[in-house]
């Protein structure tokens, strides 16, 4: 599927496409009194032409985030904060987008012990891979965060992940770590895994495999018409 220079979404919509009644065109909104368009069944001639015909008026649609134009970047911060709103996320920092997980403190805050064990014991580590749960397959770049906190980081290109946190560190001085996995919000669900680690510093790897959220890679929302043509110069 191409991108469609012709499709902005800006704000996403929260309405849910499955409980829409059924039309000729896609499905009928009863919050809005709107049909609206399934474009994930349009090649970009077809999506062109549509809008094309409905210039100037209203019209709203389904389509890949595949085939949206790429939003720039001034607008692509509030369009991203939209879409985790949506789907119940909150951003962990005041800023718009969301900022890389920092590493959490990895030295223990006692008096070093005299015996060769006491690094390994004053240390939590957490290791895991995580997967797409409808294939099975690694998924790069998803945000591991520690206990509600900003610390944390982020799956390699093969979906592995590795958290080094010293034992003392107050967020999980209980002995209980609680991980938020989140990735894409208009691909994953966001998902909490707990690990307790009162009995062993190092428990065995972690393999958590995320879930679809319904109409996985699919946006909903009012389309922005594209801006006419400028008239070129006469003199």
């Amino acid at each position: 599927m191409t991108t469609s220079p012709a499709l902005r979404i800006p704000q996403p919509c929260p309405e849910s496409w499955a409980a829409m009644t059924p039309t000729a065109q896609g499905r009928h909104c009863a919050v809005c009194a709107t049909e609206v368009v399934d474009f994930t069944r349009m090649s970009e001639a077809e999506v062109l032409a549509f809008l094309a015909a409905r210039s100037g008026q209203r019209v709203c649609g389904l389509a890949f985030s595949t085939q949206l134009a790429p939003v720039p970047a001034s607008r692509w911060r509030r369009w991203l904060v939209a879409g985790l709103a949506l789907l119940g996320w909150q951003p962990v920092a005041s800023s718009c987008a969301p900022k890389p997980p920092q590493s959490p403190p990895a030295q223990a805050s006692a008096s070093p012990a005299s015996d060769a064990t006491a690094p390994e014991t004053q240390q939590i580590v957490i290791r895991g891979q995580v997967l797409d749960g409808a294939n099975n397959t690694p998924v790069a770049g998803i945000r591991v965060l520690i206990n509600d906190t900003e610390f944390g980081t982020t799956t390699d290109d093969k979906g592995n992940f590795e958290l080094t946190m010293a034992r003392s560190w107050a967020p999980i001085a209980n002995g209980k770590v609680a991980l938020k996995f989140s990735g894409n919000p208009f691909d994953f669900k966001e998902q909490t895994v707990a690990v307790d680690v009162r009995t062993t510093p190092r428990p065995a790897p972690l393999m958590v495999q995320l879930a679809s959220i319904p109409d996985r890679g699919k946006v909903m929302g009012r389309i922005r018409m594209p801006e006419p043509p400028v008239a070129p110069p006469v003199k």
